[in-house]
């Protein structure tokens, strides 16, 4: 039980903080090459270009579970008016778990095509980094975007 509560407070952590913490990165290597083209220090920073576009796809990627936790994804809003006596309150935990279903897919697919990228690795041109690393972050936030819908959608007491 210990280890659970440890892994859930990690993952309530890397859920609020990953995403805020990318786009920070973002402004700060946007504004290391906007001040150094203004500033003419006769030095134009290459790799600004290169990181400032991975940045932006990992703070997208990494802000969707935490939008997830804040109910501010877009998605059709089922009218429980629409629905009879006990479907009232189990149609919007089914989208829940529909959508859970969607991330737990899109996941998959994007694993699956990481892995089929893995015989042709390729280097970013700047940096020299595997795209087959900086792209995990896609599987990565639609697990997270599956845990949040699991245990949004998930029967409890209090629900």
């Amino acid at each position: 039980m210990k280890y659970f509560t440890w892994a859930k407070s990690l993952f309530i952590i890397a859920e609020d903080k990953a995403g805020p913490t990318c786009l920070a990165l973002l402004m700060i290597v946007l504004g290391i090459q906007v001040f150094g083209r203004a500033l003419g220090w006769g030095v134009h920073v290459t790799w600004t270009d290169e990181a400032a576009r991975f940045l932006f796809v990992w703070s997208v990627f990494l802000s969707l579970p935490l939008a997830a936790k804040r109910g501010a994804l877009v998605h059709i809003k089922l009218s429980e008016k629409l629905w009879p006596g006990p479907l009232k309150k189990f149609m919007p935990r089914l989208a829940g778990m529909l959508w859970s279903l969607t991330a737990l897919f899109l996941a998959v697919i994007s694993l699956v095509n990481i892995k089929a990228h893995q015989a042709f690795p390729q280097l970013t041109p700047i940096l020299g980094l595997d795209q087959n690393h900086l792209f995990m972050v896609i599987p990565i936030s639609f697990l997270m975007v599956f845990i949040r819908g699991l245990a949004a959608s998930w029967p409890t007491k209090t629900n």
